[in-house]
């Protein structure tokens, strides 16, 4: 796939793949030695034009539901304990263009997804000092970006107030040692691994802690499972366990002879555990063997898979791609549809043409 239109974003690469609306582009896995995404080439995920922040008047307000009420500054919360991850981010509508019949919104390919090294502030200790009140359940974080979708244009979603207490779950204020670029809601973004991207606000400038159940736009009217017969389930939070292939590409023709494929893993509910592999002549994925696995730093970063391979001359295989994470889940070969398309976790299968010669 070649870029059309190239990111309109400072220190972001010509690379990126975009989507076509000037605000969403894909990383090209393929491209990725390692497990850590280069901060160029990290995916870009908007559903509102990015705003621009200025580090030197950022504030964050802690309010609501607490004893102490807060505000920060980013001076104010890169003097505080840090801590550093590699952690990984997926769109909870990557892989929406496989669905068949089609589902709403951004018809992202597999790579609506990226691993980096942040470091920012635990966002429990924050909320420590704040206090919450006995009766709190529920962190709301608003977030700079002007929201077209609701009443009150501003984007909002909420967070179980358990869940900001969490290994991991911090006001990241740097990718891969360096400042957070504002494509990827820098100065300052809340980052909460394992959960789909829309859990981690980007641009945050308001938290408010209540004492009920948020059911704003983000939490209500989207990122929900919504089934065939229009009934309305669960809010989408982890993310199910997966693997994408990075190389061969689709549509990539191969030269004949040894050469290493390739592609990454990755689970909401526990680090990958294994990653199995199956190349067949036939439709059907038979003849599973392990790959080669190359985890990331800690236990919220992702995993790469790879596999020796010797492509055999002239002929078409099929590829398929499977992994099981720590608990126990393994990727299924079909996932349930949704009017969304959310969560798309199906084994992923790409046919390879290998050249005569």
């Amino acid at each position: 796939m070649t870029p059309t239109v190239a990111p309109p974003y400072p220190g972001k690469s010509p690379e990126l793949l975009p989507l076509g609306d000037g605000l969403n582009f894909s990383t090209p896995l393929g491209q990725v030695e390692g497990t850590v995404v280069p901060t160029p080439l990290f995916f870009l995920r908007s559903n509102n034009p990015v705003p621009t922040v200025d580090p030197a008047t950022w504030r964050l307000d802690i309010q609501g539901r607490v004893q102490q009420p807060l505000r920060v500054g980013l001076a104010e919360l890169q003097a505080l304990p840090s801590e550093t991850h590699e952690v990984w981010l997926e769109c909870a509508g990557n892989s929406r263009r496989r669905w068949n019949p089609a589902a709403e919104g951004n018809q992202w390919d597999d790579q609506a997804v990226s691993n980096a090294v942040f470091r920012g502030v635990p966002l429990r200790s924050l909320l420590e000092q704040a206090g919450p009140e006995p009766d709190a359940t529920e962190l709301v974080t608003s977030g700079a970006d002007a929201d077209g979708e609701t009443a009150s244009g501003v984007f909002q979603r909420g967070l179980p107030l358990d869940v900001t207490r969490q290994p991991g779950v911090i006001l990241a204020y740097e990718m891969n040692g360096q400042p957070l670029p504002g494509a990827n809601g820098g100065p300052v973004r809340l980052l909460v691994p394992g959960w789909a991207g829309i859990a981690s606000v980007k641009w945050p400038v308001r938290m408010e802690v209540t004492n009920q159940p948020f059911d704003g736009y983000y939490n209500a009217q989207r990122y929900i499972m919504v089934d065939a017969s229009g009934r309305t389930g669960r809010t989408v939070r982890q993310m199910p366990v997966k693997s994408v292939i990075a190389w061969p590409t689709e549509g990539e023709y191969l030269a004949p002879g040894p050469c290493t494929l390739f592609g990454f893993a990755w689970s909401g509910h526990g680090p990958i555990e294994r990653v199995e592999v199956s190349l067949d002549t036939s439709d059907e994925q038979r003849n599973w063997r392990p790959a080669r696995l190359i985890h990331g730093s800690g236990p919220l970063a992702w995993t790469r898979w790879e596999l020796d391979w010797s492509a055999p001359a002239g002929q078409r295989v099929r590829l398929g791609v499977r992994a099981t994470d720590a608990a126990g889940n393994v990727q299924p070969a079909h996932a349930g549809w949704n009017k969304f398309g959310y969560e798309q976790n199906a084994i992923v299968v790409r046919d390879l043409q290998v050249r005569a010669s």
